[in-house]
C-alpha cells in the first residue's frame, strides 16, 4: 500500500509500509553528460548573501537569519524555541510564534538540469526539513518541485513531490520508507529536471515509487524558473509535535550543486540573456514554450537574440522554437553566430505549427557565449521564444 500525504508538507503513514530499494551512502554523482554549472560547497564563515537570501516567513514558525550559519564545510540550521537561551539561539524574538526555524533561498532562478545536495536532518519531532525549488514571489501558475520532505517525527520517510500551482493539476507525489534514518548520518538527495519530467535520486539511486519519476512535460504545463530552497520549519504540532527535549536541534547541509547538460535561453529567463531590436514589439496571443510568455514584432528591420553559451565543450543540436500560426514570416533567417562567424544559418516557416525545430549540429567550446538571431527581412511578423543547445555527443 503506497504512503498517502496530506498536503505539502506534512507526512502521513498509512497502515502498511513499503520500503524503498535499499541503497548504500554514496557521494552521488549526476547522470552522463552533466557538468556542474553552479555550486555552494559551504566553505567559508558564513553565508553567501551574494547568492542566497533568508527565509523570514511565518510559516509554522518564525524563520531568522540568525538561526544560519555557514562553518566547518556546512551550512546548519538551528531549530530553536522562543526565550531559549545559548549557542546559536536567540534569547527574545519578536513574533508569537513558539519556535524559530529558517533557511536559504538562491537568488538565482534556474531551470532545467540535475539539483542535488547532501544533508542531514534534526533529532526530535515537530520539524519538517526540505529541499526544495519554486519561484519566489507569488508568481502563478508555477511549478514547484520537491527534492525532499521530511517530518522529524518520521526521520526514516521521504516525500518526493511535483506541483503544478494554479494549473488545475493534481500534484504528483510520493511518501516512501527511504531504508535507513535521515538524522543519523549525510545521505545525498537529488533530482533531475527535463522537458517532459522530473526524477529524484536518493544516494544515487532513482527513485521508481509509484507515481515518480513523473511526467511533466512542458508542453503541458508552465516550467517557470525557480529559486532553490534549503529550509527547516515547525510545522503543524497537532499532527507533528516538538520535542522540547531535543532542542536547540539542527539541521544541515554539506553543499548544493547544479549541473547542466543542455543550455537554454528564453525571452522570460532572468538575467537578461535575450534583447530586441526595433519597434512595435509586443507580447504573443500564441503559447510559448513551456507555457510562458512569447515575443512578436511587425515591423520592418526588426530583430530579437539570444545570448547562450554551452555547459562544456562538444557538439550540440541547436534547436529554434517556432510559435507558429498564421501572419507569421514563411522565411525568417535564423543565425547562430560566433562573434561576428555565423557558425548555422536557416530559414524558418513561422506559420506553422509550434514546436522545436532544429537549426543545425555544430561543435561549440564551453564557457563561449554564442549568439541566436532572428530577423524580420520579408512579409510577415517574426516571434521570439526561445532556443536551445542540445549535447549530441
Amino acid at each position: 500500500m503506497r504512503l498517502a500525504g496530506a498536503g505539502a508538507g506534512l507526512l502521513v503513514v498509512a497502515s502498511m509500509l513499503v520500503p524503498a530499494k535499499p541503497v548504500e551512502a554514496v557521494d552521488a554523482a549526476p547522470a552522463a553528460g552533466y557538468t556542474l554549472s553552479w555550486a555552494d560547497e559551504f566553505d567559508g564563515a558564513a553565508p553567501d548573501t551574494a547568492e542566497w537570501t533568508f527565509r523570514t516567513d511565518l510559516k509554522g514558525s518564525q524563520q531568522l537569519a540568525d538561526n544560519v550559519k555557514v562553518g566547518g564545510g556546512l551550512m546548519t540550521i538551528y531549530l530553536c524555541p522562543k526565550n531559549k537561551s545559548g549557542a546559536n539561539c536567540q534569547t527574545t524574538v519578536d513574533s508569537g510564534n513558539a519556535y524559530t526555524g529558517g533557511g536559504l533561498i538562491s537568488k538565482r532562478r534556474l531551470r532545467y538540469g540535475y539539483y542535488e545536495t547532501r544533508a542531514k536532518t534534526n533529532v526530535g519531532s515537530g520539524w519538517h526539513s526540505s529541499f526544495w525549488a519554486a519561484q519566489m514571489g507569488g508568481a502563478s501558475p508555477q511549478t514547484e518541485i520537491d527534492g525532499f520532505e521530511i517530518d522529524s517525527n518520521l526521520p526514516g520517510y521521504i516525500r518526493h513531490n511535483v506541483f503544478a500551482w494554479g494549473q488545475g493539476y493534481t500534484p504528483t507525489s510520493e511518501v516512501y520508507d527511504v531504508g535507513f534514518d535521515t538524522s543519523a548520518a549525510f545521505h545525498t538527495y537529488g533530482f533531475e529536471w527535463l522537458e517532459d519530467s522530473v526524477k529524484f535520486y536518493v544516494d544515487g539511486t532513482l527513485v521508481d515509487e509509484g507515481d515518480v519519476p513523473a511526467a511533466y512535460p512542458a508542453d503541458s504545463y508552465v516550467h517557470n524558473y525557480l529559486n532553490v530552497l534549503l529550509t527547516s520549519i515547525a510545522y503543524k504540532p497537532l499532527e507533528n509535535p516538538v520535542d522540547e527535549t531535543a532542542l536547540p536541534g539542527k539541521v544541515q547541509f554539506d553543499y548544493f550543486r547544479y549541473y547542466q547538460r543542455d543550455a537554454y535561453a528564453d525571452n522570460d529567463a532572468p538575467g537578461g540573456s535575450y534583447t530586441e531590436t526595433g519597434t512595435g514589439w509586443g507580447a504573443t496571443g500564441i503559447r510559448a514554450f513551456a507555457g510562458l510568455t512569447g515575443r512578436y514584432s511587425c515591423d520592418s528591420g526588426t530583430a530579437a537574440r539570444w545570448t547562450i553559451t554551452p555547459p562544456a565543450t562538444g557538439t550540440y543540436d541547436v534547436y529554434f522554437y517556432r510559435a507558429g500560426g498564421a501572419g507569421g514570416q514563411v522565411d525568417a533567417p535564423v543565425t547562430v553566430w560566433d562573434g561576428s562567424t555565423a557558425l548555422i544559418r536557416s530559414e524558418v516557416d513561422l506559420t506553422q505549427a509550434s514546436g522545436w525545430v532544429l537549426l543545425g549540429n555544430h561543435a561549440l567550446t564551453g564557457g563561449t557565449t554564442y549568439i541566436v538571431r532572428i530577423d524580420r527581412d520579408g512579409a510577415g511578423c517574426i516571434r521570439a521564444d526561445s532556443v536551445k543547445l542540445v549535447r549530441s555527443n
